[in-house]
């Protein structure tokens, strides 16, 4: 069975062709997806020229999918899954299913393969989403980086160039992600940030990337850059929490799978998050992905399709 999986980000976009052993017979990389930080006709450009690309690299393939799940940031916001649907439809066969979802779906499968659970996101933006044993879906948080998105890479960043300015000012505490921040953007001050930050792209692409910094100065013992983690964690964990006392479950520890480039440090996250579910005696188990959210979306497609992927898959779709 070949299934056509896309995973839309605020970042960047993925799409492949795969089948149940893992194999991949097209692929494309570019650039994000959501609707909810871009132009929607940009956005609909976007799904037509993924669609073409990957029809073009093997339309032998692609004129035979059984079943396309699109995992997208933004979508269930702006309802845009009609849209993305109907681009869809007009490539892949007629009885193909074809499922849009937020893509918290498919990173949750990245990490459970296709099994309830929850998972945490912190990546351009955050949200927690869990899928219980009854197969209902709850979602707590990831409405939007003016007021939420608490804990993910916009927000770190912000905490960032809040606490650079306000240490500028004296208004707080000196830190070393003043001279990090200042080297990336190539200025010689403080002030100088301004034109970088309030410029023509959107605010989540300038500001995102600098959670990164937060991390680095962290491991180097910034008091400043660890509290911002610290506050990051917590965070996180009051989400995890809500979503799993709203939802049903056994005996059994539920998965928690944490996506994304905030957790790229998970020798931190996930000690830290395991402290806080245990001190609660919560039987949560923090694990990272198996896959990469496209994976995810794979095992979506073919959950779609009652398919259980083969033994093998994990390690031939890691071998593309």
């Amino acid at each position: 069975m070949y299934v056509l999986a896309i995973d839309g980000g605020g970042t960047k976009t993925s799409a492949v062709l795969c089948d149940e052993h893992g194999n991949i017979y097209a692929k494309v990389v570019t650039t994000r997806s959501n609707p909810t930080a871009m132009n929607l006709h940009y956005f609909e450009s976007t799904i037509h020229t993924i669609m073409q690309n990957l029809q073009r690299q093997n339309s032998q393939v692609f004129s035979a999918i059984h079943s396309c799940y699109a995992g997208m940031a933004g979508v269930k916001e702006l309802q845009a899954e009609r849209t993305v649907e109907e681009i869809v439809r007009q490539y892949v066969p007629s009885k193909a299913i074809i499922s849009v979802e937020n893509d918290a779906i498919i990173a949750l499968y990245s990490g459970t393969l296709g099994q309830a659970g929850i998972v945490q996101i912190a990546g351009t933006g955050a949200i927690t989403m869990g899928y219980d044993l009854q197969q209902t879906l709850h979602r707590v948080g990831g409405w939007g980086y003016l007021f939420d998105d608490e804990g993910s890479g916009y927000d770190l960043g912000a905490q960032a160039l809040k606490a650079i300015f306000q240490g500028y000012d004296g208004r707080g505490r000196a830190t070393a992600l003043t001279d990090a921040i200042l080297n990336y953007f190539a200025v010689a001050n403080v002030p100088q940030l301004i034109k970088c930050i309030y410029g023509e792209e959107h605010p989540r692409t300038v500001v995102a990337p600098l959670s990164k910094y937060v991390a680095a100065m962290a491991d180097q013992g910034d008091e400043v850059a660890n509290k911002i983690l610290e506050d990051a964690c917590q965070k996180h964990y009051r989400a995890i929490k809500s979503c799993y006392k709203q939802m049903i479950w056994g005996t059994e520890h539920v998965p928690v799978v944490l996506v994304g480039g905030v957790f790229k440090n998970e020798g931190y996250f996930l000690p830290k998050l395991q402290q806080l579910a245990n001190a609660d005696d919560i039987p949560l188990q923090f694990i990272t992905p198996l896959l990469p959210p496209i994976g995810g979306a794979v095992i979506a497609a073919l959950k779609e399709l009652n398919i259980q992927p083969y033994p093998s898959f994990i390690e031939t779709f890691q071998k593309k």
